[in-house]
């Protein structure tokens, strides 16, 4: 099994979940999985409420970390029983904290993702991948056809779109499907889901 297929199990977009948190994350959690959206990350501000998602969620979702940095991070991820750790730099040193636990470090430039492939890193994030624009997508992974990559930031449809049909395996997407935003109805399970269904065509077969 490949160190992508061990994180996502088969997943195509996988949903970070805003740092401040969501509403009534039980019902929108359901709405995800509703629409075939059931790979999702938390940032380290919400490791906390990782027993209680994973309690009623790890069997129908992956559930991974995002944006930790350091060992520390990591290994609050691992503690937390989280099943991956993305993080937006690749190290050794973090993957070997990781230990069995998938661990997708990050890289922007192409000169970042051959020093981590040279660092054996299977799987890239690229992050933040929509800092240079669209064309980046079609133009970065024909560089690396043997690597697995997977573009992580603020990525409509359309976007992911192209990072898949230029080689991308998956796309982690960031304020979207779930927003940073505290005003009301921002997150709301109408909204979501109208959200969600967006990227219905996309999902493949997982």
């Amino acid at each position: 099994m490949s160190l992508l297929e061990a994180a996502l199990r088969g997943h195509r977009v996988v949903v970070e979940i805003p740092r401040d948190g969501v509403e009534d994350w039980v019902a929108l959690a359901e709405v995800l999985l509703q629409e075939g959206l059931g790979a999702w990350v938390l940032p380290p501000e919400l490791f906390p409420i990782a027993p209680e998602v994973l309690s009623l969620y790890g069997f129908r979702a992956r559930v991974g970390a995002c944006g930790v940095t350091d060992a520390e991070g990591v290994r609050r991820a691992v503690e937390a029983g989280l099943h991956f750790v993305l993080s937006p730099v690749s190290d050794p040193d973090l993957a070997a904290v990781a230990g069995d636990v998938p661990f997708l470090g990050g890289a922007l430039t192409p000169g970042e993702v051959a020093a981590a492939t040279r660092g054996g890193a299977e799987v890239v994030a690229i992050a933040p991948a929509d800092a240079l624009g669209t064309a980046y997508a079609r133009a970065l992974p024909p560089l690396f056809p043997g690597v697995a990559l997977v573009p992580w930031g603020r990525l409509e449809r359309y976007q992911c779109e192209m990072w898949l049909a230029a080689g991308a395996r998956a796309v982690v997407v960031g304020d979207v499907v779930l927003r940073n935003d505290g005003s009301g109805g921002a997150n709301s399970p109408e909204e979501v889901g109208r959200r969600a269904a967006a990227f219905r065509p996309i999902l493949g077969s997982s």
